[in-house]
Order: C-alpha cells, then structure tokens, then sequence
C-alpha cells in the first residue's frame, strides 16, 4: 500500500526537525539519535494533529506536564 502524499509530508517534516535537533547538539553524525528525534516528532505530531485545541491546552495545562515531557527527552536520547 503506497503511502499518501499527506504521510510522506509528515514523515519528511519529522525527518527535518530530527536533522536540525541534532545539529543543534551536535550529534550529526549519531544515526541512532537521528532516528530517536525522527520517532519522537513524528509521534508528537501525529499526537497534535489529531487533537484538538481543548484538548492541547488540557495536556499544557496538566501539573506533570514538564515531568512528562523531561522523562519522554531521556527515553528517547
């Protein structure tokens, strides 16, 4: 099954984003960083994307929040 021009954008961005994190820590040449940011952002859009506004604030808003995300960074480094 051929992926849809709307996966592929996806995909594309989180590979970028994944691209620019890791020059910004200098991990250019590290792959498997590469590929732990490319799952993150993706996932965090996937996340976002189907969500809506309400429900975006609600998880901002929640006191763990911060919590949440520092453990999710070191899951994923």
């Amino acid at each position: 099954m051929a992926d849809s021009q709307e996966t592929k954008i996806r995909r594309g961005q989180a590979f970028n984003l994944a691209i620019h994190d890791a020059v910004a820590n200098d991990q250019e040449c590290n792959p498997q960083y590469i590929y732990r940011r490319f799952v993150y952002y993706y996932s965090l859009g996937d996340a976002l994307q189907g969500s809506d506004m309400d429900m975006i604030q609600e998880v901002i808003d929640n006191k763990d929040f911060d919590k949440v995300m520092k453990q999710l960074r070191g899951v994923l480094q």
